[in-house]
């Protein structure tokens, strides 16, 4: 059984707002299949009778019958449920993926305490589409569950769901916006399926939000980074997109070996046009000025250590022959609001502007220590559509050779 953040939490969520089981008939299930965004991420409809007392963002179990019997179960999260008429509400489903077993009846042999066992067949005997569990049989079947291991990307994904961040308060914050800028600069939506995606089940990352295709669903445990050379050790989780021939890969390294290696928190490698890109983010601090307010960096010894370590991989290859790059500088900074909203308020810029900031005279304070801000700036930096337009056109980042020499070639 594992013990990790994530189950605890899911069991922590189900005691108060227990599993909700929903059943769909073979054309109805087809019918999501089809849809856009598949039977990943949904709405659909049910009676308020039907709805007494079931609650939003909490797990589900998504069933399809054929014949009165399932045959394939998903696990997902109920985002919400709305009224839409005087009868009937509208639920939304997110980060469903298939899992073991498929069968409603084999649930049963999940549970071995009599009572909830009992008390599961009554449930699976029913005939509505909707049976909300109790809590206590709830609990046992997310620890059930888990046991199997190919379950517990899906059940991570609700989890990550259910507490995802919505500023940048903490350091996983940080790394869902740094996920959703890099699918946006590859015209992906936050929900785009990821290709493949690998996690430590022993750290906690904002990938582990992020949509799978459930053929390419990999987990295990890290002791080297799958296509990067630079650590042998874990980190914290690695995807890869692709769309349209184009090929993006993130892997958010905060906390892990390679920030502590790099200095970097996020990783971008556009693997057509062989840039990548290293991203380390910086919170800025609200300081009132006069009846205004500004926003301030001050740096401390921990950026210089990072930049330190930077430094130590900025050696850069000559471009070849028909190669070229506005700037071939490996390195970037994000500096964001705290608490902000995420996506919001960012500035970017690559390293070496910073350093020719450091010994600008408008981004010296009052006692001559150095800081910048969005009046010292003066607008001199990244915004976010230039960034996301540069990066995903190949004008910014390593030299392919550079970038070669970081990566080895897994495509």
């Amino acid at each position: 059984m594992p013990n990790n953040d994530w189950l605890n939490q899911l069991i922590s969520v189900v005691s108060k707002r227990p599993i909700v089981l929903f059943r769909f008939s073979e054309e109805e299930w087809g019918r999501l299949r089809e849809s856009r965004r598949g039977t990943q991420e949904f709405t659909f409809a049910r009676s308020h009778d039907a709805l007494e007392k079931v609650q939003g963002r909490t797990a589900c179990l998504l069933v399809e019958k054929e014949y009165g019997e399932s045959r394939d179960t998903h696990f997902g999260l109920l985002k919400f449920r709305h009224s839409i008429t005087t009868i009937q509400s509208r639920l939304s489903i997110a980060s469903a993926q298939r899992i073991e077993p498929s069968c409603e009846k084999a649930l049963l042999g999940l549970v071995d305490n009599t009572r909830l066992n009992n008390a599961l067949r009554s449930y699976i005997e029913s005939e509505s589409s909707v049976v909300k569990l109790s809590p206590a049989l709830s609990i046992c079947l997310i620890k059930e569950l888990a046991r199997q291991k190919s379950n517990r990307q899906a059940m991570r994904a609700v989890a990550a769901a259910i507490s995802a961040p919505s500023t940048y308060s903490t350091n996983k914050g940080v790394q869902k916006d740094a996920i959703a800028l890099a699918l946006k600069a590859f015209g992906l939506s936050p929900t785009t399926p990821a290709a493949r995606l690998h996690l430590d089940d022993n750290r906690e990352t904002a990938l582990g939000e992020t949509n799978i295709r459930e053929d390419f669903v990999i987990e295990h445990h890290a002791r080297s980074i799958p296509g990067f050379t630079l650590s042998e050790s874990d980190l914290t989780g690695r995807a890869v997109f692709r769309k349209d021939g184009e090929v993006l890969e993130v892997i958010t390294a905060n906390r892990g070996s390679l920030e502590q290696v790099l200095g970097v928190d996020l990783i971008y490698l556009n693997a057509i046009k062989h840039n990548i890109v290293m991203i380390q983010y910086k919170m800025l601090e609200r300081e009132s000025v006069g009846s205004g307010t500004n926003w301030i960096y001050r740096p401390d010894n921990q950026l210089e250590d990072q930049m330190n370590r930077m430094r130590l991989f900025c050696s850069s290859h000559a471009p070849q022959p028909s190669e070229y790059r506005i700037n071939p500088q490996v390195y970037y900074l994000r500096f964001v609001k705290r608490h902000a909203t995420l996506g919001r308020s960012a500035v970017t810029m690559p390293i070496d502007h910073f350093e020719k900031l450091c010994d600008d005279p408008n981004c010296k304070g009052s006692v001559g220590a150095f800081r910048i801000s969005y009046d010292s700036l003066k607008g001199r930096y990244l915004r976010q559509e230039g960034f996301l337009d540069l990066l995903r056109s190949g004008y910014i980042g390593a030299y392919a050779e550079t970038t070669k020499d970081l990566t080895h070639p897994v495509y």
